[in-house]
């Protein structure tokens, strides 16, 4: 777990560095990168449940029962959050959109590889439950210089900053405990580094509202 952890930090520290290099800590958020984190959170995250329940059921982690009962709950918490999402774009009188296309990739790519090597997409989880934890400081300074953010519209910025609701110590606890083998070790590494590079050009896209080609 020493590698993972360490991979974990380091993915926090450059999305840090990512978002201080944005400005928006400074400038604040402009409206339509805002719509554009709603739209992108909605799409990542609506249907996730499945995921986790497919994970949960793999012969090599449906043995180890407490394991598996984790990420049974893991997902059914997780499941609901999309409709945050959701209200908050509705509060800014917009829709949810088309889902951008590194978000298309995270679901093709995952979806193909939970078959596979599970412990990839768990990876993934590690990345998008940990990195909002490190921006929390600069999320809140964006919101103090965002005149159109209130309380109807921030519901799921303020959750996901996981303040209250850590979810991303959970899932390094749980796999702690899950006793892994030095594959499934490797590809929870690989997979924070894959999901890192999509999670990255999708947060680009929020900025830019333009992909990386």
């Amino acid at each position: 777990m020493e590698k993972i952890n360490k991979s974990v930090e380091k993915a926090k520290e450059e999305f840090r560095e990512f978002i201080l290099a944005s400005d928006i800590a400074t400038t604040g958020l402009e409206k339509d990168q805002y719509t554009r984190y709603l739209q992108m959170q909605y799409h990542l995250v609506k249907d996730v449940q499945k995921q986790f329940y497919e994970i949960a059921g793999r012969p090599e982690i449906f043995n180890r029962r407490k394991f598996s009962a984790f990420l049974l709950e893991f997902g059914t918490e997780e499941g609901p959050h999309f409709k945050m999402a959701e209200r908050d774009l509705r509060a800014l009188e917009t829709e949810v959109g088309e889902s951008p296309f590194d978000v298309k990739l995270w679901w093709a790519y995952f979806s193909q590889m939970i078959t596979e090597r599970p412990f990839l997409r768990l990876g993934g989880t590690c990345v998008l439950e940990n990195v909002g934890s490190a921006v929390g400081d600069l999320i809140d300074a964006a919101i103090s210089k965002s005149d159109f953010l209130n309380q109807k519209n921030t519901t799921f910025l303020i959750l996901h900053k996981h303040e209250t609701l850590n979810h991303g110590e959970q899932i390094l606890e749980a796999l702690a405990g899950a006793e892994l083998t030095p594959s499934e070790e490797e590809d929870v590494l690989r997979g924070i580094e894959e999901s890192k590079t999509l999670f990255f050009r999708m947060f680009q896209w929020v900025l830019k509202g333009k992909n990386i080609y």
